[in-house]
């Protein structure tokens, strides 16, 4: 299992610190979805067409129904995407200390997410 592939099917946490440009997305399009554009935009702007295409770089990303949803919404807008590091940071930390408590190895973790062994204890030794 990729990280990709956990963030999107595990179920997530909300972010406390979820700025309000980035909740009102997350309540249009779901927050795991709202994650992947930060992910993939942040700290960029963002210009969401009015019409969305199949080909469309965000429905490549977020699927064609979601990426509509958030053309109707947003569609003609510039949106500023935050890079939210340490919110991201703290997220994927509780991925791993998920992922660890229901039985993958720390090599695994480490592997999945880029990380060294060394750097895996760490995140799984500090309060959640």
């Amino acid at each position: 299992m990729t990280p990709k592939q956990s963030t999107q099917d595990a179920p997530v946490a909300t972010l406390p610190d979820l700025p309000e440009s980035l909740t009102d997305m997350a309540e249009i399009i779901g927050l795991n979805p709202t994650l992947a554009v930060v992910k993939a935009y942040g700290g960029t702007r963002l210009f969401v067409p009015k019409r969305m295409g199949t080909q469309h770089h965000l429905a490549n990303l977020l699927g064609l129904e979601q990426a509509r949803r958030l053309s109707s919404h947003f569609g003609g807008e510039n949106l500023t995407i935050l890079r939210m590091a340490t919110a991201m940071r703290t997220q994927r930390n509780r991925e791993i200390v998920r992922r660890y408590d229901a039985g993958e190895s720390v090599r695994v973790l480490a592997q999945a997410y880029h990380l060294t062994d060394r750097q895996i204890y760490t995140i799984l030794s500090q309060p959640v």
